[in-house]
């Protein structure tokens, strides 16, 4: 996820674009949604509330995809503009570039970009850096995306490693409609999109992954049920020995707050700044802690089995030493963030 500024005069702050609202459950849920939808749809741009729109009631495994070459010939601008069960989702087309955003406000939030006169590339900074996570993991034979968005990421593992079973999770039905149906994200026997809340996907799975990586965002904010200590242990308890969590963490003190919490968890992070913006992919792991000597070897190694459009090797360049500042607290569940 990339913040672009839009349409408005006024910056929104750290405090207000980097953390959600803890996940209602039960009664409470069904309280939420009934009296708040409507209201969110009153206040997102000028949609309306009413039934809800048609793309969030589809299975997005049964939706067919449009062809590259149909994407191609779309015309410029806004292909999509409606009110989702979570979010307010533009899809629009700017030359070759097509982007999926979520409107709040006078912001468009960036959730996805393809290129399609290349999409091989991994067009967002952070895209370009969370192919470092194969570095951390002994084995890639399963992995789940917490947050699939356009599925730009989950789409280039499948892409380069076939063989690689895929699970994205994503709340929102109206996103995962529009990943499949112009993001080239084509679900099959090895890709399978979930929709669903990630942390209870992640309580209620039986299935076990080398890599998990995190990056549901709300339009600028994590939410913060998926952020915590008590999250990471939840997932460190599907990961298999030798896996690896990475997240995309943007803002600053989210990032601090995130190495000191992760640190509760796992034994070691590694860290990969982007040269072009405030992105940052932060692997997690357990075990022997590799030097750069053996990083090197293994992008080496993974580069030449696999031929990845990134290459492995170039993105040691952009790994940084980061510890946890003690000065920060660990985001836990129920506590005032």
């Amino acid at each position: 996820m990339e913040r672009r500024f839009h349409s408005s005069n006024v910056l929104m702050s750290v405090k207000q674009k980097r953390i959600g609202w803890p996940e209602p459950t039960g009664l409470a849920l069904g309280l939420v949604l009934a009296m708040g939808l409507g209201a969110l749809a009153l206040h997102s741009g000028n949609l309306k509330a009413g039934p809800p729109h048609p793309w969030t009631q589809k299975d997005p495994n049964q939706i067919t995809p449009m062809t590259l070459q149909e994407l191609r010939s779309l015309p410029a601008g806004d292909l999509e503009n409606f009110q989702s069960t979570f979010s307010h989702i533009v899809v629009r087309k700017i030359d070759s570039r097509l982007g999926l955003y979520f409107k709040k406000g006078g912001f468009l939030y960036k959730e996805t970009e393809i290129d399609l006169s290349n999409p091989a590339r991994l067009v967002l900074a952070y895209g370009r850096l969370a192919p470092a996570a194969l570095l951390y993991s002994s084995n890639r034979d399963r992995f789940l995306l917490l947050g699939l968005g356009g599925g730009a990421v989950s789409n280039y593992f499948h892409r380069y490693l076939p063989d690689m079973t895929i699970d994205g999770v994503e709340i929102d039905a109206g996103v995962a409609a529009m990943a499949v149906r112009y993001f080239l994200t084509e679900p099959g026997a090895k890709y399978h999109i979930h929709v669903a809340d990630a942390r209870s996907f992640v309580q209620s799975t039986n299935r076990k992954y080398d890599l998990v990586m995190g990056d549901a965002y709300g339009g600028g904010y994590i939410p913060e049920h998926l952020i915590t200590v008590e999250f990471y242990k939840e997932i460190k308890s599907i990961l298999r020995p030798g896996g690896a969590l990475f997240l995309n963490l943007y803002d600053e003190e989210v990032y601090q707050r995130s190495l000191v919490t992760l640190h509760l968890v796992f034994d070691h992070t590694h860290t990969y700044f982007s040269p072009s913006n405030a992105s940052r992919i932060v692997v997690a792991f357990d075990g022997q802690e590799p030097d750069e000597q053996e990083l090197r070897r293994r992008a080496s190694e993974l580069q030449k089995r696999y031929g990845f459009y990134h290459s492995l090797p170039e993105m040691l360049r952009y790994r940084r030493s980061a510890q946890p500042d003690p000065e920060f607290q660990p985001y836990r569940d129920g506590s005032t963030l």
